[in-house]
């Protein structure tokens, strides 16, 4: 009698649905991995513009604390503001004080802003020396001008005015060309900036106070004290000179 021998099992598979559900699993796997790798890259470049924009205002800080702190009496400050498409702008002007690129002395000095295409502000900065001929005209490669903010959404200065304790929009000091003048410079200078994606900063500039300029005069000498004698000397005779009696305090003429 003969006997049948039953073929061996078959491995069993994965059915269609198991299939569909590893897919799905590696699929989530796949999609959290990359949304955490996405957000670290995001947290990582948020951070970096960060620094960046806090170094470019601390920077921009310490340029005007030096500017405004070392601002000579004889250096003529105005400020003007207008409105422009719906955006205040404003205009420093720091008119007879040394350039902040190379030390030049006598030059215009201004902070102003300009409107954007697609809106917003950007901050600048230009320095024009000033010609002793009023005849010669105003060379504009002579002068500088540097973009410091190209994201603005407001940029206002203001100056305190002790009179009426008041912050004021306008201020103006008449130049003059032909002699010297000390102005009555505002003590205070008020800077509201609001840069895209952060809050609004407001800073306050201290001025140095305005002297009055001063001529030296020659020294007057006591009636019988010669140049160089200290006071209460008695006088040497000098061959060739007559001699001058002079009394010491507390001592007999001689």
């Amino acid at each position: 009698m003969k006997t049948r021998r039953l073929p061996p099992a078959r491995a069993r598979a994965f059915t269609l649905l198991e299939v569909v559900i590893a897919l799905g699993i590696t699929a989530l796997v796949i999609s959290a991995v990359y949304t955490l790798a996405q957000g670290t890259l995001t947290l990582a470049d948020n951070v970096h513009r960060a620094e960046r924009r806090d170094t470019r205002k601390q920077a921009f800080t310490t340029f005007c604390e030096h500017l405004f702190s070392e601002l000579p009496a004889t250096a003529a400050l105005n400020l003007k503001t207008t409105q422009s498409g719906g955006e205040y702008l404003t205009q420093l002007e720091l008119q007879n004080v040394s350039s902040p690129f190379d030390g030049t002395p006598n030059c215009i000095v201004t902070l102003f802003t300009q409107n954007l295409a697609g809106g917003g502000l950007r901050l600048l900065v230009s320095c024009q020396p000033i010609s002793n001929n009023p005849l010669d005209k105003k060379d504009a490669k002579s002068g500088y001008e540097v973009m410091l903010f190209d994201d603005l959404l407001q940029c206002e200065w203001r100056v305190y005015v002790p009179a009426t304790q008041q912050w004021a929009t306008i201020w103006t000091e008449e130049t003059n060309t032909t002699t010297p003048t000390a102005y009555q410079h505002p003590p205070m200078l008020e800077l509201v900036m609001t840069q895209a994606g952060d809050d609004s900063h407001r800073q306050v500039f201290w001025i140095a106070p305005s002297q009055a300029l001063t001529q030296l005069q020659p020294a007057v000498l006591p009636p019988g004290q010669q140049p160089g004698q200290l006071p209460g000397q008695a006088n040497v005779q000098v061959p060739g000179q007559p001699q001058v009696q002079v009394q010491v305090p507390g001592q007999p003429t001689r």
